[in-house]
C-alpha cells in the first residue's frame, strides 16, 4: 500500500504526529511518502519513509513573541493575504506532485480552513483513497481578534466542513468522545469514521541536543539546583487557561511552591503583557518564570527531566500532543478533566484531572505533588507504562492501514 502523507506545517507538534505515524505506518508494511514543507526540523532522523520538503510557506513559530500594538496587528493582516494566496498557491503544487506518486492513499491531518475545501476537492481527484486525521472536531482559529485562541462553532464555518469531510473516504478521530461530537456536528456517514488514539512521544528523546540536561537548563534559567519546578509548555494561548494556573499558584504555599515555568509561543491572541501583570498582582512575579518562545525540540527531554509537575489548565481540547510529552517522560501530570484528556490519563492512577476554571482544585492537586513524594513518583510510573502501551504508533498505525484496506 502506497501513501503519500501531507503535512503542510514543517516544525511543531503536527509534524512531530506526521513522523511518528509515518514510521509507525512504515513499521505495518506501508510505502510511505511524508510531504511537508522546506521548513523542516526533524531532518536529523533517521527517515525509514520517503520524506519531500517540497513546499514553500513560513515559519509558523518564529523566534521571539508577537506584538499586540496596532500597527503589528494591522501588518499582520496585511501579511495574511499574501500568505493565503502563497498557501493555495503550494496546494496546487502538491495536488500535481501527488499525481506523478500515484498513490493507493492521500492521508491528511488537521484541515485548518474552511477554503481549504476547493484545494481538497483538486486533490480528491487524484485519490484512489482520501483519509483524513481530525485531530480538531471543531476549528481552531489562530490570530488576534475575538475569535483568535478559541474552537469556533460557527453556521458558516460548519457548512463548509460538512462539505470538507464528505469528500474524504475515511476519517479518524482521536478517542471516542471525539468521534461522538464530529457524527453529531457534520453528520457523517459512523462507518466512514474510524477511532484511534494520540500516540506517544518517544521522539524527543531521539531529538535531544547534545549537552542538554536538567543541570544545563538550571543554569541557564538561574533555578536553583533542587529547586522545584512546576511547568506549562507549548503555545500560549486564550484556551490554556494560564490565568487559571496563575491564580491557582498563588495559592499553593509559599514552602511547597518552588517556580512556575511558563514556556511557549505566544500566539496572536495571548495577552503577555497582561498575564505577566496578573503575576505581579497576586504577588508571584519573583517565583514565575517566562520564556516566551518556541521551546526547541532538542531541549524538551531535559525540560522533562527538570520538571516536577506539568501542569494542563486548559479550558477546552480535543486532544493533545503536548499531554503526551510528560506522560512519555513518567512526570507527574495534572489537567483539566475535559476533553481526552479524561480518556489518555485516568485521575489518581496515572495523573491528576481537576475541574477547568477552579484556581482552588487547581491548587490543592499543585500542593499535593509537590509535597507527595511517593504519590508523583506513583503517577509519573504508570503514565510512562501508559505510553509504551496503550499509546504506541505501531498499534495506531496498524489500525489505519487495516480500515483502509477494507475500505
Amino acid at each position: 500500500m502506497k501513501i503519500a502523507y501531507i503535512e503542510p506545517a514543517g516544525k511543531g507538534g503536527m509534524i512531530h504526529y506526521a513522523f511518528q505515524l509515518c514510521r509507525g505506518l512504515t513499521a505495518a508494511g506501508a510505502d510511505v511518502t511524508l510531504i511537508t514543507d522546506e521548513n523542516y526540523e526533524l531532518a536529523e532522523l533517521e527517515h525509514p519513509f520517503r520524506l519531500e520538503r517540497a513546499m514553500s510557506l513560513w515559519d509558523p513559530k518564529p523566534e521571539g513573541r508577537l506584538s499586540n500594538a496596532w500597527w503589528a496587528v494591522l501588518l499582520r493582516r496585511i501579511r495574511r493575504i499574501g500568505r493565503a494566496i502563497r498557501y493555495y498557491g503550494q496546494w496546487l503544487k502538491i495536488a500535481r506532485r501527488v499525481r506523478k506518486l500515484d498513490p493507493d492513499v492521500i492521508l491528511l491531518g488537521d484541515v485548518r480552513f474552511p477554503f481549504d475545501l476547493f484545494p481538497l476537492m483538486i486533490l480528491r481527484r487524484q485519490a484512489r483513497l482520501f483519509v483524513d486525521i481530525c485531530h480538531n472536531v471543531q476549528p481552531f482559529v489562530a490570530g488576534a481578534g475575538k475569535s483568535g485562541g478559541l474552537f469556533v462553532r460557527s453556521r458558516w464555518r460548519a457548512i463548509f466542513y460538512r462539505r470538507i469531510y464528505k469528500l474524504f473516504d475515511l476519517v479518524f478521530v482521536h478517542f471516542e468522545r471525539n468521534r461522538a461530537e464530529f457524527l453529531e456536528t457534520f453528520g457523517t456517514d459512523p462507518k466512514r469514521v474510524g477511532v484511534i488514539v494520540h500516540g506517544n512521544e518517544e521522539i524527543f528523546s531521539e531529538l535531544r541536543t547534545p549537552g542538554s540536561t536538567a543541570a544545563s537548563l538550571r543554569a541557564r534559567m538561574g533555578l536553583g539546583p533542587e529547586e522545584p519546578v512546576v511547568l506549562f509548555f507549548g503555545n500560549l494561548s486564550r484556551y490554556k487557561g494560564i490565568d487559571v494556573l496563575l491564580d491557582a499558584f498563588a495559592q499553593v504555599p509559599a514552602h511547597a511552591r518552588g517556580r512556575l515555568v511558563i514556556a511557549g509561543y505566544p500566539s496572536a491572541d495571548f495577552d503577555y503583557e497582561a498575564h505577566r501583570e496578573q503575576a505581579r498582582r497576586l504577588g508571584i512575579d519573583a517565583s514565575v518564570l517566562w520564556i516566551p518562545e518556541y521551546v526547541a525540540s532538542g531541549d524538551i527531554a531535559a525540560w522533562m527531566e527538570l520538571s516536577s509537575v506539568v501542569v494542563f489548565p486548559y479550558r477546552e481540547i480535543y486532544q493533545s500532543g503536548a499531554l503526551h510529552v510528560p506522560q512519555t517522560f513518567g512526570v507527574p501530570i495534572i489537567a483539566s478533566a475535559i476533553g481526552a484528556m479524561q480518556d489518555v490519563l485516568e485521575n489518581e492512577v496515572s495523573g491528576l484531572l481537576v475541574p477547568k476554571d477552579d484556581p482552588a482544585a487547581l491548587a490543592t492537586a499543585l500542593t499535593r505533588l509537590l509535597t507527595d513524594r511517593d504519590l508523583a513518583q506513583r503517577l509519573g510510573a504508570q503514565a510512562a507504562k501508559d505510553a509504551q502501551t496503550r499509546f504506541s504508533w505501531r498499534t495506531i498505525a496498524g489500525i489505519i492501514v487495516e480500515r483502509s484496506r477494507k475500505a
